[in-house]
Parts: C-alpha cells; structure tokens; sequence
C-alpha cells in the first residue's frame, strides 16, 4: 500500500479520524481508492480486526462505499475502501455559509427524499 499512496506522504493524506490516516491511493489496474491505516496505538487484536472485516464485507448498500480489501501483517492493519471524489457530507455541511457543525450526525438523524 505504500507504493499506492506515495508511500503514505501527506500530499497523499484525505482525512483522519480515531482509528488513524486515511489515504487516497492509486492500485495498478488505475483504481482509485481510499487506504484507512491504524495509528500504532490503535491496533486492533487479530481477532477484532477479522470480526471488522468479516463485517464490512459482507455489508452492501448504494450509499455506503465497499471494503475492497485489507492487509494485517507486519504490525499494519489497513483497510482499503473505494474512493468518493465529492468527500463527506462533513465537507459539505461544512461549506455552508454559515458552517453547520452538529455533534449529532449520526444514520437515524440522515433523512432521504422520494430518490
């Protein structure tokens, strides 16, 4: 995954949360994709981070972006997910003049229209 992200290099950085940095990186056939990589203090116990795979693998839906792959060796654990070219709703709530910051943005809080 190094080679895929420019060897993690912050140019190459498009957020960050709890768990750790997330990556845009480019895979051989051109595919453009998103690498989650656990900050060593976040590493999961083998087991943890199997259940978690287990989980998002078998988890589909047209508005969540899908696992597409993983590595947990070498004291790394990485998930790799499809990337999104428009960003988060964060991004977008955030671009609103005036910002909108709410701590409580969570699936039961999201609503959908008729499409």
């Amino acid at each position: 995954m190094a080679f895929t992200t420019n060897n993690f290099s912050s140019s190459s950085q498009i957020g960050e949360g709890g768990y750790g940095k997330v990556y845009k990186g480019i895979l051989a056939d051109g595919s453009v994709v998103a690498v989650k990589r656990a900050e060593k203090s976040s590493l999961q116990g083998s087991r943890e981070f199997c259940t978690e795979i287990e989980l998002l693998s078998r988890l589909h839906h047209r508005n969540l972006v899908s696992l597409l792959g993983y590595c947990d060796e070498e004291n790394e654990q990485m998930l790799v997910y499809e990337f999104m070219d428009n960003g988060s709703l964060h991004d977008h709530l955030s671009e609103a003049d005036p910002p909108i910051f709410h701590r409580d943005i969570k699936a039961t809080n999201i609503l959908l229209d008729s499409r």
